[in-house]
């Protein structure tokens, strides 16, 4: 009976989490300039709007995948020496930078994007592209920072010690056996935090200042002029992109151990 009812429960949780995602797919074929459900006149055509023909959604998608993707990089560069020094040394410098990395992660967007909008206008520096990928880095290194010591610690010891046995030096014991066991680790971070990124809007509304729009940011400026079908291809444009990047970390990377699953009970 308790499985059943079990059984229940996380099918109406299935649907019910489906049904907005149904509606937003369904919204962008509409062929007018208003939402409707069910689509009138179903058409493609905005989905070329927003991908081709139209300069300001295309300019703000690809102004979205320089900004995610420049940030995710910068992440996991920053991430890498701190997560190394982290499991080889545990110095206490290394602990402290790690645990300044994860600060702005845990603060709420609404206050660390103020302080950045803050800091850049400082700098001078509000508003630029560049502004907007070391913010996203900086907000979203807690995550490859997790995912590289993750995969560092799971190095089995005895590897580095045959290495050193065999006279390996500690840049071909990198090279040969940390680098390669820790890749998809690395890769996963990178993804993480290029979907959040993507996806990301209170930061980015702050440091850009209006002098560029991502998608998140175009859909909102759009929001004035009502909902329109064009909107919807961004939200299944984000959709899309989490799913395609999240159903590969889970087919080439060890989801499990990344959300935090307990290994030794395999």
């Amino acid at each position: 009976m308790l499985k059943a009812a079990g059984h229940v429960f996380m099918g109406l949780a299935a649907i019910v989490l489906a049904l907005p995602i149904a509606i937003v797919c369904a919204a962008a074929l509409n062929g007018g300039r208003t939402m409707a459900f069910p689509p009138r006149d179903p058409t493609l055509a905005r989905f070329g709007e927003f991908f081709i023909s139209e300069p300001v959604w295309t300019r703000a998608l690809m102004n979205s995948i320089i900004v995610s993707t420049g940030a995710a990089t910068l992440a996991v560069l920053l991430a890498w020496p701190i997560a190394y020094l982290l499991w080889k040394t545990g110095a206490r410098a290394s602990q402290t930078l790690a645990g300044l990395g994860s600060v702005p992660f845990a603060l709420p967007p609404i206050v660390f994007g103020v302080g950045l909008g803050f800091f850049w206008a400082f700098l001078g520096g509000l508003g630029s592209i560049w502004a907007g990928i070391i913010s996203h880095a900086t907000l979203f290194l807690a995550l490859p920072l997790v995912t590289i010591s993750i995969g560092l610690q799971g190095i089995d010891r005895a590897h580095l010690d045959a290495a050193a046995t065999m006279g390996a030096t500690e840049s071909v014991t990198f090279r040969s056996i940390i680098l390669p066991q820790t890749l998809p680790y690395t890769v996963s971070g990178f993804f993480f935090a290029f979907v959040l990124s993507f996806n990301e809007f209170i930061v980015m509304f702050f440091v850009s200042a209006s002098a560029y729009s991502t998608v998140t940011l175009q859909i909102f400026n759009s929001l004035r002029n009502g909902y329109t079908p064009t909107m919807a291809v961004g939200a299944v444009t984000f959709l899309t992109v989490s799913l395609i990047v999240f159903g590969a970390i889970a087919r080439w990377g060890d989801l499990p151990r990344l959300m935090g699953a307990d290994q030794s009970r395999r």
